[in-house]
């Protein structure tokens, strides 16, 4: 299960084209779809087996001398059944400025199997600078490597994690791909993302109205994660993920939404 994948990988932009970023637009607390406490569960499956439990939550909190910000936080562990196949305990944070909507820092703790590997990025978009460190470590969880080192880096850009929860603001019409400028390591590229069809889906948390979507990652993704990802989101103004799968070396995984806690009023796409 070398891709847990929550997968939610991710996405991307473009209500204004092939250089969208939040820049320039500002989004008032009533036009987001996610609220303070939006905790979402997930099935991780591998076939017909279930390797695992995903967790993506909302949650509002301060960072650096007191600045609000979302904290985006998803995580994703192995079943108890299949840690001694594999046994994962991933976390995922992007700690996101309200309003213009960027990210200020983005962590990735990665436990997979026998590798565990730390990525933490603080932002600096006034001096369009990130800072970068890669931390690797033994079993014992010593550390084996570490590396430090600073990016030059566009304003607003995304990180992998932010990106999911920005493409939930904006429309997403089949045939029409969005775009947006996402940042992972030493990497800074236009993820595009394709926006497939329409298509109503029964997963364990209810039936739901859903647009599926594509994001053309060109990293690791949230996880220790390669190959196509396709997400199915709400058709609706919150856009919530229902399910996702990503291809693996043989056969793929499948997170598929089993509970929904913190969304306050009805779901426009529930069906049932």
């Amino acid at each position: 299960m070398k891709t847990v994948v929550l997968l939610l990988g991710v996405m991307a932009v473009s209500l204004f084209g092939q250089d969208s970023t939040a820049h320039g637009r500002y989004f008032t607390p009533d036009a987001l779809p996610f609220q303070d406490g939006e905790k979402l569960t997930f099935r991780l499956r591998y076939g017909f087996i279930t390797a695992g439990k995903a967790v993506m939550g909302v949650h509002k909190t301060v960072i650096r001398d007191s600045v609000p910000v979302y904290r985006f936080k998803t995580s994703a562990r192995s079943a108890s059944g299949f840690d001694w196949i594999y046994k994962v305990r991933d976390e995922v944070n992007s700690y996101v400025i309200p309003g213009k909507f960027y990210p200020v820092r983005f962590e990735k703790k990665l436990r997979e199997g026998n590798y565990k590997a730390d990525l933490f990025t603080d932002y600096f978009p006034g001096d369009s600078l990130a800072r970068v460190e890669e931390i690797r470590y033994h079993n014992n969880m010593r550390v084996r490597s570490r590396k430090v080192y600073d990016v030059k880096v566009p304003p607003f850009a995304q990180d992998v994690l932010s990106s999911f929860y920005y493409v939930r603001l904006l429309p997403l019409e089949p045939g029409k791909p969005q775009y947006l400028i996402n940042h992972e390591k030493k990497k800074v590229y236009d993820l595009k993302v394709e926006i497939y069809r329409r298509e109503t889906i029964e997963v364990e948390a209810g039936t739901f109205r859903c647009v599926v979507i594509e994001p053309k990652i060109k990293g690791e993704g949230l996880f220790q994660k390669k190959g196509n990802l396709k997400i199915w989101l709400t058709d609706d103004s919150l856009r919530i993920p229902v399910q996702m799968t990503s291809e693996i070396l043989v056969g793929h995984i499948t997170a598929e939404l089993i509970k929904i806690e913190g969304v306050t009023g009805t779901i426009p796409a529930r069906v049932k």
